[in-house]
């Protein structure tokens, strides 16, 4: 592994995966995000090697580089997804006097039909064995009149972290982010009241860039939201 690393390092390298890397996405005409122009900027980063005996070790190949950019593109669009779509969610905690088991779902609250070919990945290095990048997205100026107005609406901003199994690859991801939400979510409930409400339905957008990492052999990730309540459905009510 030292070896690799020493040979990923050098910039013959390092300028041929970059120019790999746009290739494989469209350029629009840090975490920096500015209101002003609409751009989207922050740093993301993939294993080098998929998680050994897992589903994704066994279908890479031998390029150097597939996974950690397959990964990548997979893992950054999701998250795009939450800064500039928003999420919607759904939440029912658990209550033992009322055999009530916990229950979360969320969905993005629209879809963008080039989400995915309108990202930009610049600047990659390599680093802990891992591939870094830059992330830029460009707004439209209807969607960012959109996260304008959640960021202007006087939301609540709420936080929360998750966990997910390294051996689970970006489904591991996506569960930490959904266990993220949930936890900012309860968290912000028992805030508000003693009493456990039936459900609870919302919206969030992700108001920070996204922060992974790895602890204990599990993903953890952290993120901020904005949030909207649209409905809290208590015991006591028919």
């Amino acid at each position: 592994m030292e070896g690799l690393e020493k040979y990923l390092s050098k910039r013959v390298i390092l300028s041929n995966l970059l120019l790999f890397l746009l290739s494989l996405t469209c350029i629009t005409p840090v975490f920096a995000q500015s209101s002003s122009t609409g751009k989207i900027r922050f740093s993301m980063w993939a294993p080098l090697e998929a998680y050994p005996g897992t589903k994704e070790a066994a279908l890479a190949d031998d390029n150097v580089f597939s996974y950690p950019i397959s990964r990548l593109k997979t893992t950054v669009p999701f998250f795009i997804e939450g800064m500039v779509c928003g999420w919607e969610f759904t939440y029912t905690p658990s209550d033992n006097t009322r055999n009530v088991s916990e229950h979360f779902e969320f969905a993005p609250l629209y879809s963008i039909s080039s989400l995915k070919q309108t990202i930009t990945y610049k600047e990659p290095w390599i680093q802990d064995n891992r591939l870094y990048c830059w992330v830029e997205y460009q707004c439209s100026p209807q969607v960012n009149a959109w996260r304008n107005a959640w960021q202007t609406s006087g939301y609540r901003k709420i936080s929360g972290n998750g966990i997910g199994l390294l051996t689970d690859g970006f489904d591991g991801i996506k569960f930490a982010a959904q266990e993220a939400l949930k936890t900012a979510v309860r968290d912000y409930a028992r805030g508000i009241t003693k009493n456990k409400p039936r459900k609870i339905t919302g919206e969030v957008m992700i108001s920070n860039a996204p922060v992974i990492g790895i602890k204990s052999g599990r993903y953890i990730v952290y993120l901020d939201f904005y949030l909207n309540i649209n409905n809290i459905i208590w015991y006591n009510t028919y």
